[in-house]
């Protein structure tokens, strides 16, 4: 007995699996076709184009990647968009998300499910519908709110899947736009409402076809990024290589430095190494060539600045 009192029950204010699965199939109807089996079941079944998949996951975490007085709207953009970012660096084309939370005691029920409904419109809106997910609670009060979503892609028809480590000696790199500054000073910026840049690479190879060596995502600063195109293909070729940047042709966000594009991240831009006799798409900027390293140089990526070659190689963003 309780005296008379009412008891609260914590459970009533969560969103729970079923939750989320219903959500998801509320738009089973206007699911593409190639959704065989729509979200409801155990597993959802796709139709590819072809018989291979891509597969990426990401996730944003309060505190690390957004602020914890970010729009919800905006932390579910953000985390479909950055999978999204990566099927763009292979030239793959979206085909479904899945979605996992782990929620905070205090957001409750009413905004678990704006969380996910902006999930499934973000999903939608980038051709990659949501077909189902899991959440749970942090036992910990303190615990952040964590957004994590999978994504499939398939293959392009030509099968042209563009890998980081296919780099060559005497390629030229190129970027898609400008870089820097994604965090503004109120956690706000460029990092919630960028545009994945899918329509640009599936243009990049249409026009470079054999001659589009490697991409990236630019998601952890340009240094950092280009050292690791440098690195795998390095390895993969066994052959020595290393990044000559040119300072004067990085195009940077306006109001921010160079350290910035170097270096700040959540860019998302993409940063593609092409065929040295290949014409730079209108578009993208030519920002450095890839030489042959010394033996016992260990640098991956060297910037000129002025009359200086600075190490860009560790420039970046660790997340």
């Amino acid at each position: 007995m309780n005296g008379g009192k009412q008891v609260n029950d914590p459970r009533k204010d969560r969103v729970n699996e079923k939750e989320i699965l219903a959500l998801a199939a509320a738009a089973n109807g206007a699911l593409p076709k190639n959704i065989l089996i729509p979200p409801g079941d155990d597993m959802a079944l796709v139709q590819l184009t072809s018989s291979q998949v891509l597969v990426a996951v990401d996730q944003v975490v309060a505190g690390r990647h957004f602020t914890v007085n970010t729009p919800l709207d905006l932390v579910a953009r953000k985390a479909v968009a950055r999978n999204v970012s990566d099927v763009a660096a292979m030239v793959g084309i979206p085909v479904a998300t899945l979605a996992s939370v782990t929620l905070p005691h205090s957001l409750g029920a009413q905004g678990a499910r704006q969380l996910l409904e902006s999930v499934r419109k973000y999903a939608a809106e980038f051709g990659c519908p949501l077909i189902g997910g899991d959440t749970s609670v942090h036992h910990d009060h303190a615990g952040p709110l964590t957004l994590s979503v999978t994504i499939l892609a398939s293959p392009r028809t030509d099968g042209i899947v563009v890998t980081r480590h296919g780099a060559k000696i005497g390629d030229r790199l190129i970027v898609s736009g400008p870089l820097g500054g994604s965090f503004a000073d109120d956690g706000l910026g460029h990092h919630l409402t960028f545009t994945p840049r899918v329509a640009q690479a599936h243009e990049l190879a249409d026009k470079l076809n054999q001659g589009l060596h490697a991409m990236i995502d630019i998601s952890d600063g340009l240094g950092l990024d280009t050292a690791r195109i440098i690195d795998a293909s390095t390895k993969h070729s066994g052959v020595a290589m290393q990044a000559r940047l040119s300072g004067a042709d990085i195009p940077c966000n306006r109001g921010n430095l160079l350290r910035h594009a170097l270096s700040d991240g959540e860019d998302h831009e993409l940063l593609a190494a092409i065929d040295a006799q290949a014409e730079v798409p209108s578009g993208w900027t030519a920002i450095g060539i890839i030489i042959q390293r010394q033996t016992e140089d260990q640098r991956s990526v060297l910037v000129q600045i002025a009359d200086s070659l600075e190490d860009a190689t560790n420039l970046g963003w660790l997340h």
